[in-house]
């Protein structure tokens, strides 16, 4: 089975063929229906592999049927073929397999499959919609099924859970991220372990305890070639996989205790207790900013860092140069000692931020009118100690419910549904559309809308 193709890039539909891969692909075609049937068979296997390998194929011969024009064979591949490609678009997939599942679903509709469309369920439409900001055809494949279906898709509200996954005896998860392919969790203790996932179920593959203290955060490198883990015994250490180990490359010493850290290019912007710290792998050198502020909350997008303080004041740092502006003026008040912006997240140039309430506006906004542009009002009382913003919804894990994840529909600011973890909430983390928490016991859950 073919695994590697060099010629394809999922992102990109005009990639030019090689005559041998085009030759190759005409011979396979001229054997007709039951080559089809077999691709279909084979993306229904449950061996992730085998059906992922099927797509693979399916995508080459969908290319080189789209490059044939308007044929019999086509049409009847996309009869065939239609409802397994559909299937993964689904947002447990990963992100590359759903593209390549709508480049195939691109060239094998075109034409006289498009009214094919028409069969598309209407979660197989809404996939199409989180995709459409990775790639124009998910976009054409939805101006075709609006103009045969008109109605606007629904946004489902309903999560399902598809993931658990804990092992006792190393404290709470406190960090959680995804690096080659493997799920990585830091813990309490200071040990980081990788599971490898595959659907439900989730094995142990790699435990290293080099830390001394809690594991607070992780990031990857630039080029991901490397992850980076933060911890409470003030220090960064930098992995590698090195013959399927991983292995500590660098330990890079900071003075407080690690809060949280963002990258950007060769710099490390880091949020400790009292300081946020700027720390320059070409040059080893640190600069320290805000030490007069009190900064809770950091998010980095754009080469800027965006933090939010306890004076419930918001602060953007140019990382390459070090120009600081103020978005948002401190708040003046008695009160302001008892909240905090607790958490700050940039989402396709929005900027949202969690504290008493939730407030969000286009960054742009945000600068020219130092306000927001809409308010979410949570429960009286009540101070969000986590938040994470992904496609069409807004996630708190907030004080007074702390194994709770209130789920809020992020255009309409309406409160839609929660998760429960279980027992306390230490850690959140979104990747692919799915929600991950990690919890004091230790359990790490996952759930994806519908």
């Amino acid at each position: 089975m073919i695994r590697n193709i060099d010629w394809f890039d999922p992102c990109l539909q005009d990639t030019e063929i090689s005559p041998w891969s085009s030759k190759s692909a005409r011979i396979i075609i001229k054997i007709g229906v039951p080559v089809i049937h077999a691709l279909a068979k084979g993306m229904q296997s449950k061996v992730k592999g085998t059906s992922h390998d099927c797509l693979v194929c399916a995508a080459w011969l969908g290319s080189e049927l789209a490059a044939l024009g308007e044929n019999n064979m086509r049409y009847s591949a996309c009869e065939i073929l239609l409802h397994d490609i559909a299937r993964h678009l689904h947002p447990g997939f990963e992100l590359d397999q759903r593209v390549l599942a709508c480049m195939c679903l691109y060239n094998y509709t075109s034409g006289k499959g498009k009214q094919k469309l028409m069969g598309l369920s209407e979660g197989s439409r809404e996939s199409l919609r989180r995709l459409s900001s990775f790639t124009w055809m998910a976009e054409e494949l939805l101006q075709v099924t609006d103009y045969y279906l008109p109605t606007k898709p629904r946004v489902s509200c309903v999560h399902t859970q598809i993931l658990e996954i804990g092992q006792p005896g190393n404290g709470a998860a406190t960090a959680i991220i995804f690096f080659g392919g493997q799920l990585f969790v830091g813990y309490s203790n200071g040990t980081i372990r990788a599971w490898d996932i595959k659907g439900q179920r989730a094995v142990i593959i790699r435990e290293v305890k080099e830390h001394k203290k809690a594991v607070t955060c992780f990031a990857l490198s630039e080029t991901g070639e490397n992850l980076l883990s933060g911890s409470a015994d003030k220090s960064i250490r930098v992995w590698k996989m090195a013959q399927r180990k991983l292995e500590c490359v660098e330990v890079i010493q900071i003075r407080e205790a690690v809060q949280k850290f963002e990258i950007y290019g060769d710099r490390i912007i880091v949020l400790t207790q009292n300081n946020v710290l700027k720390f320059s792998y070409s040059s080893r050198s640190t600069q320290a900013f805000y030490k007069s502020k009190h900064v809770k909350s950091l998010a980095v997008a754009h080469g800027k860092a965006y933090l939010g303080c306890t004076d419930l004041s918001v602060q953007e740092l140019d990382v390459t140069i070090g120009s600081k502006i103020e978005i948002r003026a401190p708040t003046r008040s008695w009160r302001i000692r008892k909240q905090a912006i607790s958490s700050i997240a940039v989402y396709k140039d929005w900027m949202y931020c969690a504290g008493s309430q939730v407030e969000g506006s286009t960054i742009k906004d945000w600068k020219k009118r130092s306000k927001p542009t809409m308010t979410m009002p949570i429960q009286k009382g009540t101070n969000v100690e986590a938040m994470a913003v992904v496609e069409d919804f807004i996630y708190l894990n907030c004080n007074k419910t702390p194994s709770i994840i209130q789920i809020w529909l992020r255009e309409k600011q309406q409160k839609v549904g929660r998760l429960s973890a279980g027992s306390k909430i230490t850690s959140i983390f979104t990747a692919n559309d799915i929600i991950f928490c990690g919890t004091e016991a230790g359990l790490i859950k996952a759930w994806i809308p519908f």
